[in-house]
């Protein structure tokens, strides 16, 4: 996934940086691979964000943060990004009516899904297609291990 898309508040480990001129300037502000990153904030519009590396605060257009890659700590993962499988929903991102419609699928924060294939979920109401756009602000963790 990309740094971009990592919500606020989350950490994760750099994993690659582009080899070309924006990837050494990221380089040399602290964004190398291995090294964990924060998401600290945004601006109100969510573009650009905060990011705490090596003890720094830095601040990167999204644009930039897309193209660093990095894993999320705890198996966590977009649901746009995981295959077949049951999760449980660990973070949302969206206002209230985003919340409410998820609610009403019977999705919400540690609620259990069943992703059946690409977009398609199961819950204790029925199943749902869920967008792509709706997908990448529902973040979940296995849990049939």
């Amino acid at each position: 996934m990309s740094l971009s898309d990592v919500p606020v508040g989350f950490e994760a480990k750099i994993i690659s940086v582009p080899d070309d001129t924006v990837g050494n300037r990221l380089l040399s502000i602290g964004f190398v691979p291995g090294n964990k990153v924060k998401v600290v904030g945004c601006a109100p519009l969510g573009d650009p964000r905060i990011y705490m590396v090596m003890g720094k605060m830095v601040t990167l257009r999204n644009d930039e943060a897309k193209r660093i890659l990095v894993s999320v700590e705890d198996g966590i993962e977009p649901l746009s990004n995981v295959t077949e499988g049951i999760w449980r929903v660990v973070h949302l991102i969206g206002g209230r009516n985003f919340h409410e419609k998820l609610r009403s699928m019977g999705i919400y924060i540690g609620s259990t899904v069943k992703v059946v294939s690409k977009g398609v979920v199961e819950t204790e109401k029925g199943t749902f297609k869920i967008g792509l756009g709706m997908a990448k602000r529902i973040f979940i963790r296995r849990d049939d291990v």
